[in-house]
């Protein structure tokens, strides 16, 4: 359970609701924006070769141990449930708990198909937060971070997820005949496809929030370094402090046109962990914890 400083009663319900929502409307109208008004189109990331796809799970995994560092001293119970809560956290930070499954669904109608197949990513994300709740408390080196993260990165890309597969393939190809044809939302997005996307955005903004009450008085005591560490686990986290820079790289379209493709979604998770810190130091309760020093 979470210790009675996160304790909903503790929240003013009101500014709470009024941030949650401001939260969701801010950071996913800069990708609405830059996609509807200015036409940068979608990133293709299939040409990003496997080296580099794990060098970014790699800067999600040490991210992952740097926040449940901080964290867990916050989290009373049982590994099931520490366990529980970072898998919840990182699977709705990156979206892939409801919203991912959900938009795909309602864009191609197979909704059976798109849970289904879900069901691999959610449970990579959770073999890897299994690992981090381990392997996080007994590392008190940066090296030792570092290493453990390249270690459940690739244990996760290149072992887990392959066994995850095959496991799931006979379920797949008995659902074979339900995989979508077709998807029908395309651009520009009217309001019956924008109003569920800003709806089920709530989804990230929840464990944004979550994951600032968690540790934010445990990072700078500066306020303008705790924006900043916190927006870079965001990042990390969601996949996204690198993935501009890579996707530039190998794009088969211009260089500039390509770090602005994958930079809708990098500005998206940068916006969403500033308003999410916004909002818990305009929520949070009055008892607080002292500062506990910055991430290293």
């Amino acid at each position: 359970m979470i210790t009675p400083a996160l304790a909903p009663e503790s929240l003013r319900w009101v500014r709470w609701c009024i941030g949650l929502a401001a939260t969701a409307v801010g950071a996913l109208s800069v990708h609405a924006i830059m996609l509807q008004v200015f036409d940068v189109p979608f990133p293709d990331l299939s040409v990003i070769p496997g080296p580099f796809k794990l060098v970014v799970r790699i800067a999600a995994a040490l991210a992952l141990i740097i926040f449940w560092q901080r964290a867990a001293s916050r989290v009373e119970g049982s590994f099931l449930k520490r366990w529980g809560l970072l898998f919840v956290i990182a699977a709705m930070l990156q979206e892939s708990l409801l919203r991912g499954p959900f938009m795909e669904g309602y864009c191609t109608t197979a909704w059976v198909f798109a849970f289904v197949g879900n069901l691999q990513k959610l449970t990579s994300i959770a073999v890897v937060a299994a690992l981090v709740v381990v392997a996080a408390p007994r590392l008190t080196r940066v090296w030792q971070k570092v290493v453990a993260a390249a270690v459940i990165a690739t244990f996760g890309m290149f072992i887990a997820t392959p066994l995850i597969g095959m496991a799931m393939a006979p379920v797949m190809a008995s659902i074979a005949s339900l995989a979508p044809q077709s998807e029908w939302c395309t651009l520009p997005y009217g309001p019956n496809v924008l109003i569920p996307a800003y709806l089920t955005f709530a989804e990230p903004v929840l464990a944004c929030i979550a994951a600032a009450g968690l540790i934010w008085n445990r990072l700078s005591p500066s306020r303008a370094l705790r924006f900043a560490q916190f927006t870079l686990l965001i990042l990390a986290i969601k996949n996204q402090l690198l993935m501009p820079f890579i996707y530039a790289a190998f794009a088969k379209v211009p260089l500039v046109d390509a770090f602005v493709s994958e930079s809708q979604f990098a500005l998206e998770a940068v916006a969403l962990a500033l308003l999410a810190g916004v909002t818990w130091e305009w929520t949070r309760p009055k008892a607080r914890q002292p500062a506990m020093g910055p991430v290293d």
